[in-house]
C-alpha cells in the first residue's frame, strides 16, 4: 500500500514507486538536470529567448507561460546573474558525480569526489528554499538525511553569506 508520499505508477504493466523523500522522483526525472528558480527567471528576462511573443502561440500556451514568468519572477531569490553563477558553484562543490554538473553554457565540469554528493534536485532545493539551518534541511528534504551535518552547515552558511552580500 503506498504511502501519503508514494504514487503508483504504471510502466508497461509494472507499477512503479515514486516517493521524493528518498529522491525516487520517476523515471523521467533519472537523467533531468535541475534549474533554480532564478536561472529560470534568467532565461525569461532574455529577449524573445522563449519566443516571446512570437505569433501562432494559442492562447492556453500563452498564459501558461504569463503565469510561470511571473511565479519565476515572485519567488526568484536571486537577480544578479553573477550571485547565480556563484550559488551554483557552491552547490556544485557537494554534487553527485553520477549528475555529470555543468556551467552555464552546458560545459561538463571536472568535480572531485567530495562533499555531500548532492543530486541535481538536492541542490535546487537548497537554493530555491534558502535554508540557513541543517535540522530544517533535512525536515525539508528527506534526501538529506544521512548526509554530514558538519559539511552541509558550512554549505548552508556560505549560500547564506552570498544571498546577504549580493
Amino acid at each position: 500500500m503506498a504511502t501519503q508520499h508514494e504514487v503508483g505508477r504504471r510502466h508497461r504493466g509494472m507499477i512503479e514507486d515514486e516517493d521524493a523523500a528518498i529522491g525516487k522522483l520517476g523515471e523521467e526525472f533519472d537523467d533531468a538536470g535541475c534549474l533554480l528558480i532564478s536561472e529560470v527567471e534568467l532565461v525569461f528576462s532574455q529577449p524573445d529567448a522563449l519566443g516571446d511573443g512570437a505569433a501562432g502561440r494559442d492562447d492556453v500556451a500563452t498564459a501558461v507561460f504569463s503565469k510561470t514568468k511571473d511565479y519565476v519572477t515572485e519567488f526568484s531569490r536571486y537577480k544578479d546573474p553573477n550571485t547565480i553563477r556563484e550559488i551554483r558553484e557552491l552547490l556544485l562543490k557537494h554534487a553527485k558525480l553520477d549528475d555529470k554538473p555543468v556551467d552555464e553554457d552546458g560545459n561538463e565540469i571536472d568535480a572531485p569526489d567530495t562533499g555531500l554528493q548532492l543530486t541535481q534536485f538536492e541542490m535546487a532545493q537548497l537554493a530555491n528554499l534558502c535554508i540557513t539551518e541543517v535540522d530544517e534541511a533535512k525536515a525539508l528534504i528527506p534526501t538529506l538525511a544521512t548526509r554530514d551535518d558538519a559539511l552541509l552547515d558550512s554549505l548552508l552558511q556560505e549560500l547564506d553569506n552570498v544571498r546577504r552580500f549580493s
